[in-house]
């Protein structure tokens, strides 16, 4: 059997098993070891070592302590007092709830690195406050969607961390690249929300009259959300200066989330429980997917099979910029069946060898691949947001309608990963800038 027909092969029996319903980490770990028994049964001695290695790499020490922060902040009161202050600060503006509902999903990101808790949170905090002022069901669903999404890109972002780890790229950087990028998807949505309903004020019409809220009011409001600001902006300072390693910060990050749930009367049993509870299943998850993408690379390797698809694909036509595309869309199409965290730990090492050769930034693709990952994470069918929304949204909002609300968001995020395409400075300037 030629080494082509048995590259093809261990892709379509990988995806196979994933589709059957065979959990990712067991689907790569699974065909890595019986195309290894088969073809090179050498490769099976890389299994052990995946299982004692991997999982003592010193960066993953962030990944638990920064899901341990996101979990602790999600029962701090965040959602609540940011979406209070945009209630009283923007309400009144025709589309001001779903525009600050896209601003509290960009704050709730860059204190929780990952894509759930903005969006089910805000699912139940926003949704039912824009139908109650008579807001369309599609503006209310797309924004807490897309904003949501932000939650891959803003750091701390957990996918940068595992992108980093695989592509030997620096975490800080990757953090840095991704502010720009994030804010500016942010911006296009807030713009996109606020243009239509000024054309179609039914869409989201402003607070009644009688609702006005006092200067100080306001201010209070502003105010309350002060601690998570700072907490942020130490967490990412320190990183950005150099003082801390990510490790350090996302220590720190978590004291700080303790310490505010503890000033705040929000820290129970029950909340050190659930978040504790969390960040084993998390990062429990997403080291089981590493150890098993870990195996199914190895024996991919040692197969021959890596050296085989990096010359396939550098022979290719169109130069950098058609291999650049056939990737991203590659990762679009998987990002539809599969979590970000597989992606990542199954595309990474298949492409860096390959970026490195064209002589690509891995800083500006790691850029493009987050990007490109919450793209799918709203593109239907199997966009992992849109079930986790729906799963929290009234019986009464069907499949579709929440297939509907996130057609103008998907335009807007390719609109991003367009210009960031075509301005690689989007990405790279920041981190470049504070060396």
């Amino acid at each position: 059997m030629s080494l082509e027909l048995i590259t093809a092969l261990y892709f379509i029996v990988l995806f196979a098993l994933l589709f059957m319903g065979l959990p990712v980490a067991f689907g790569l770990g699974g065909t890595a070891v019986m195309f290894a028994m088969m073809v090179e049964p050498r490769a099976l001695l890389s299994v052990p070592s995946a299982f004692y290695s991997t999982p003592w790499n010193s960066i993953l020490v962030t990944v638990p302590l920064f899901l341990f922060m996101g979990g602790l902040i999600r029962f701090s009161g965040i959602a609540e007092a940011a979406y209070d202050a945009v209630y009283k600060l923007i309400g009144h503006i025709n589309g001001g709830l779903a525009m600050g509902t896209v601003q509290v999903c960009t704050i709730f990101a860059a204190v929780t690195g990952i894509t759930p808790p903005a969006t089910t949170t805000m699912g139940q905090i926003a949704y039912p406050s824009m139908m109650k002022y008579g807001y369309d069901r599609s503006i209310a669903i797309g924004s807490i969607a897309a904003g949501g999404a932000l939650g891959a890109l803003i750091p701390p972002s957990v996918p940068f961390i595992f992108y980093g780890l695989l592509a030997k790229v620096s975490i800080g950087d990757l953090f840095m690249a991704g502010i720009i990028p994030g804010l500016m998807l942010a911006t296009f949505y807030v713009i996109y929300i606020g243009v239509r309903c000024r054309i179609q004020p039914h869409l989201g019409p402003g607070l009644p009259e009688e609702m006005k809220f006092t200067p100080r009011e306001k201010v209070r409001a502003v105010i309350s959300i002060w601690p998570f600001a700072v907490l942020i902006a130490i967490v990412l300072g320190v990183i950005w200066g150099g003082i801390a390693t990510p490790a350090e910060a996302a220590a720190f990050g978590a004291a700080g989330a303790f310490l505010i749930n503890a000033i705040y009367g929000r820290l129970s049993w029950y909340v050190l429980r659930e978040s504790l509870v969390s960040t084993l299943k998390l990062t429990g998850m997403g080291l089981w997917i590493l150890i098993g993408a870990t195996v199914y690379l190895n024996v991919f390797n040692s197969m021959g099979s890596q050296d085989l698809l990096t010359e396939l694909v550098l022979a290719m036509p169109g130069g950098s910029t058609g291999i650049m595309l056939m990737m991203m869309l590659i990762i679009l199409v998987l990002g539809m069946v599969m979590d970000d965290w597989a992606i990542i730990m199954l595309c990474t090492p298949l492409f860096i060898p390959i970026i490195d050769g064209l002589g690509i930034d891995k800083l500006w693709f790691g850029a493009l691949f987050i990007v490109n990952i919450q793209i799918a994470y709203l593109t239907p069918p199997f966009g992992f947001v849109l079930f986790w929304i729906k799963g929290v949204l009234p019986r009464d909002v069907s499949m579709g309608d929440v297939y509907k609300s996130v057609g103008p968001f998907v335009l807007l995020q390719f609109l991003g990963l367009t210009l960031i395409f075509l301005f690689p400075q989007i990405a790279t300037w920041l981190p470049m800038a504070l060396k």
